[in-house]
C-alpha cells in the first residue's frame, strides 16, 4: 500500500476552484456601528451635494473638487446635522425661558413687595448706594489685600518672618560686638564706633 503524502503548502489539485480553505465569519450577524474605512486611492462616483446659491451650474462636483465641511456633513451625516439643529433649537428655547423667567420675577417683585411691606431687613441709605456704585479696580485690590492680611495663617507667617528678621539682626550685632572686643584685646587701633 502506498500512502499519499500531502504537503500542507500546496493546494489539492482535486479541490474545486473558489475561495481557499480559510474563511472569516463574523461573530455576530449585526452590522458594525459604522461602515469600515475605504481606501483613499479608489476613485468612486461622487454623490452630488445639494445645490447652493454659489453653485448654480447644476453639475455634480467631480471627485477632486473640495467640499466644505457643511456640504460633506449634509452628504454623509444628515443625522448629525438634524441633531445639531435640534440642539440649537433647545438652546434658543432655554434662553427664551430664562428671559421670560426674569420678566416674571420682576413682575412678582413689583406685585408682592409693596413699599412699606418689605420682607428684607431695612438697610441704611449709604449701604444701598455703595452696593450700586461701580468699584474701581484699585479699590478692589486694596480690599482683597486687607482681607488677606487679616487671615490667621497669614498673621502667623508674618509674625514668624518678623521674629526671624529680629534674630538675624541680633546675630549681626553680636558678631560686630565680638569683632570690636577682639580688636581691643589684641591692641589693634580701630575706632570703637
Amino acid at each position: 500500500m502506498k500512502a499519499e503524502a500531502k504537503k500542507e503548502n500546496q493546494p489539492d489539485p482535486r479541490a474545486p476552484p473558489g475561495p481557499g480553505p480559510v474563511w472569516f465569519e463574523p461573530y455576530t450577524k449585526t452590522k458594525p456601528w459604522r461602515e469600515p474605512l475605504k481606501e483613499r486611492q479608489i476613485q468612486e462616483k461622487p454623490v452630488a451635494p445639494p445645490v447652493t446659491s454659489a453653485d448654480t451650474s447644476g453639475k455634480a462636483p467631480s471627485a477632486l473638487v473640495r467640499l466644505s465641511l457643511q456640504e460633506a456633513l449634509e452628504l454623509r451625516r444628515p443625522d448629525f446635522i438634524s441633531r445639531s439643529r435640534e440642539r440649537m433649537k433647545r438652546l434658543e428655547l432655554q434662553v427664551e425661558e430664562r428671559r421670560l423667567q426674569a420678566v416674571f420675577d420682576q413682575e412678582r417683585e413689583k406685585l408682592f413687595n409693596l413699599p412699606g411691606h418689605t420682607t428684607e431687613p431695612v438697610q441704611p441709605e449709604g449701604l444701598q448706594a455703595d452696593r450700586k456704585r461701580a468699584i474701581p479696580r484699585r479699590e478692589m485690590f486694596m480690599r482683597s489685600k486687607q482681607i488677606y492680611y487679616q487671615l490667621p495663617e497669614v498673621k502667623l507667617r508674618l509674625e514668624e518672618e518678623r521674629r526671624k528678621a529680629e534674630y538675624r539682626s541680633y546675630r549681626l550685632k553680636a558678631q560686630l560686638y565680638k569683632k570690636k572686643i577682639t580688636n581691643r584685646i589684641l591692641g589693634r587701633k580701630t575706632p570703637w564706633q
